[in-house]
């Protein structure tokens, strides 16, 4: 996809040594960096990695704000922060119980990720969700799996703020990418983080 290979370009990062990297053929790399739907995510963590950068500012040059972090946020907070972003996917959805009870491994498990970010962070079931990101539900379904490539991630995170960072990389925490934001939607945000913080702390005995 273009974003990397601009990225390989302007970094003159050799593509035999990524590919040597990631275990692949160089034909294989370049089919999948040329091509739409195919990328594999080790690349780009390995792109990311042997710059000692962020996935997201590979894929996005609009983040005038460092993203955001929701670490320590209960879910309901995180919900009203992304409600301030994302009015839109909130609009008619009912929580259900089944999805408060699963129990997910947001530290090793990309399925799981992009499960919570369907169920928790937007309360939308595959149908819904996959209707947003313009999908079926059953693509919806493999992404809840882990089956996703890079190129949806990145489609994901333009959608939904949501890092691609949090999505790709384990032990990492749930995180925004600021990528559209006005400022004044950026302070809003912040200021609601921060106010979230200091009340979390003060129930705190």
């Amino acid at each position: 996809m273009k974003q990397i290979i601009q990225y390989i370009e302007d970094h003159n990062i050799s593509e035999e040594e990524v590919a040597q990297a990631a275990h692949m053929s160089l034909r294989n790399l370049r089919r999948q960096i040329h091509s739409k739907n195919r990328t594999q995510v080790r690349i780009v963590l390995l792109l990311a990695d042997k710059q000692n950068q962020s996935i997201d500012s590979i894929f996005f040059d609009e983040m005038n704000n460092q993203p955001i972090s929701l670490e320590g946020l209960t879910i309901n907070q995180i919900q009203d922060i992304i409600k301030l972003v994302h009015p839109e996917l909130f609009m008619g959805v009912t929580r259900s119980k089944k999805i408060k009870d699963y129990d997910y491994n947001l530290e090793t498990d990309m399925g799981d990720r992009m499960r919570f970010i369907r169920e928790v962070v937007f309360s939308l079931s595959q149908t819904e969700f996959g209707k947003y990101m313009e999908v079926s539900r059953n693509t919806s379904k493999y992404w809840d799996e882990g089956q996703i490539n890079v190129d949806k991630i990145f489609k994901i995170s333009q959608s939904t703020n949501i890092s691609m960072d949090f999505i790709i990389r384990d032990h990492y925490p749930l995180t925004l990418q600021t990528q559209g934001m006005s400022e004044a939607l950026y302070l809003a945000v912040m200021t609601s983080c921060v106010l979230y913080r200091l009340r979390n702390a003060g129930s705190v005995k």
